[in-house]
């Protein structure tokens, strides 16, 4: 009997110690693998993986940026060019920029200084320098002082020019920090998440979600036996979707201010910085896309072992988009679908890597015939070691013809600009002091100074026939 007894209470408790794990394994398979999620489920949660991180955090040049802002600097700069087309590299290759420049912005100074070299000898000079609030331009061979605008009054300058039409053209032009305008912060992420994901999501119809196994695709020529997870949906759908998410935006006063202290920012029109305005923008767009044909769009996303491989996006019988992300790098493969039997396929591939001292991106877009552009920028130093250097190459590429230019770049803090100049009515004709009538005159000479020095460099370079007065002023020289 007790036996008996001793040996059920054993298998008693062996079934609820059974029952406990399948239940914990259980909920560990739902929690952290796929089985039992909904293809709706899976497909948001693949298409947005690794959306999270796409952002390359480059602390060298942040920090790089932040110091200009509070230090002096100087740029010095060299840009040159070669061909494989004989001819042209010919000329090319006696020629160069060279770029020097001051910046002090807690100054709100600024001086650059190019010139163009051909065969050791200056072939054009230009001198740009921003002091406080006038900006102005200089070339010996055209103007003995600088030519410049005083940012203020900018309509009756345009007015005075002969431009009638003025609207939405602001009085001053104040200078836009872009990499600060598009952050975001955590909070204005959130909230935009939270406002407009359910009203795309539950706007889509569960029928609209499929899955097929077993889908092989390439990457880096190597083949994935992987799981899509398809959305379909009809130009209709779309233009519902788009329709409810801006009436969506037009009672939300967060994201709206947000939209217009952005618009205010780049100086834009009243049509983007009030919310009255933008609101009359959305109504505009809603009555316009109501009447646009949308065509029907599919989006598909494969996965790998818990990862994705690759988002595709098809543009029903026009395009067909496959986007590869890498830790490091982004591949975009584009087809034409409207002509199957040409060479339909444009690839862009996106390589980058950033440290606190280094960073590198580089740019290759390519067909399947050649290699169309390719652009790669390497920059090494820091701030805290005062000091960068920047070497950017681009090659363009046509019918096998192709044209390098490289520009190599030192930035070097300084603790100050020495001889900043100061502009002002003794060394610069600021415009906007002029009449119409004097800005007509000044304008017509310097336009014609313009056209009689490059007809004289053109016939110098045997781009043009010369006259017999170039000729023995080259013989001379």
């Amino acid at each position: 009997m007790y036996y008996g007894r001793k040996k059920a209470i054993i298998i008693a408790i062996v079934v609820v110690v059974v029952v406990i794990l399948l239940a914990i394994a259980g909920t560990l398979i739902v929690m952290y693998t796929d089985l039992f999620k909904s293809d709706k489920t899976l497909f948001w949660k693949y298409m947005c993986m690794g959306l999270e991180n796409s952002k390359v955090q480059n602390t060298q040049l942040e920090d790089v940026e932040k110091l200009k802002l509070q230090s002096p600097y100087t740029v010095k700069g060299e840009l040159t060019a070669t061909s494989t087309e004989e001819q042209l590299n010919t000329a090319l290759e006696k020629m160069k920029v060279n770029i020097e420049a001051q910046t002090d912005k807690t100054n709100n100074y600024t001086y650059t200084n190019a010139k163009l070299d051909y065969a050791n000898a200056t072939l054009f000079n230009l001198e740009y320098v921003n002091s406080d609030n006038i900006y102005a331009l200089k070339s010996d061979e055209i103007v003995t002082v600088y030519l410049g605008v005083r940012n203020e009054n900018l309509k009756v300058l345009l007015q005075k020019l002969g431009v009638t039409d003025t609207i939405g053209v602001p009085d001053t032009i104040i200078p836009i920090n872009y990499a600060e305008l598009l952050k975001l912060s955590d909070e204005e992420i959130e909230h935009i998440t939270e406002t407009y994901k359910d009203i795309i999501i539950n706007n889509i119809p569960a029928d609209s979600y499929s899955k097929q196994t077993e889908a092989i695709i390439e990457k880096d020529e190597v083949s994935y036996n992987t799981t899509s997870y398809r959305l379909d949906l009809t130009g209709t759908q779309i233009s519902e979707i788009i329709v409810n998410v801006l009436n969506t935006l037009k009672t939300d006063s967060i994201t709206l201010n947000m939209i217009a202290t952005k618009a205010k920012a780049l100086n834009m029109s009243e049509e983007f910085t009030t919310i009255e305005g933008i609101n009359e923008m959305i109504d505009v767009l809603i009555s316009e896309l109501q009447k646009a044909e949308i065509a029907d769009t599919s989006f598909v996303v494969y996965s790998y072992k818990g990862e994705k491989i690759a988002t595709e996006i098809l543009v029903r019988n026009m395009q067909k988009f496959t986007i590869y992300n890498g830790e490091t790098s982004t591949k975009i493969v584009t087809e034409d679908l409207t002509n199957i039997e040409k060479d339909n396929v444009v690839i862009m591939d996106i390589n980058y890597k950033a440290t606190s001292t280094e960073s590198n991106i580089g740019l290759k877009i390519s067909t399947a015939k050649e290699e169309i552009i390719s652009l790669n920028i390497l920059n090494t130093g820091s701030a805290a070691q005062g000091r960068t250097q920047t070497i950017g190459i681009l090659t363009i590429t046509n019918e096998g013809k192709s044209i390098d230019l490289e520009y190599n770049q030192i930035l070097e803090f300084v603790d100050e600009i020495e001889n900043m100049q100061k502009l002002d009515s003794t060394n610069c004709a600021i415009l906007n002091d002029y009449t119409q009538e004097q800005l007509s005159s000044l304008l017509e000479a310097v336009v014609n100074q313009i056209n009689a020095v490059y007809t004289h460099k053109a016939q110098m370079l045997g781009l043009i026939p010369a006259t017999e007065e170039t000729v023995q002023e080259q013989v001379t020289q």
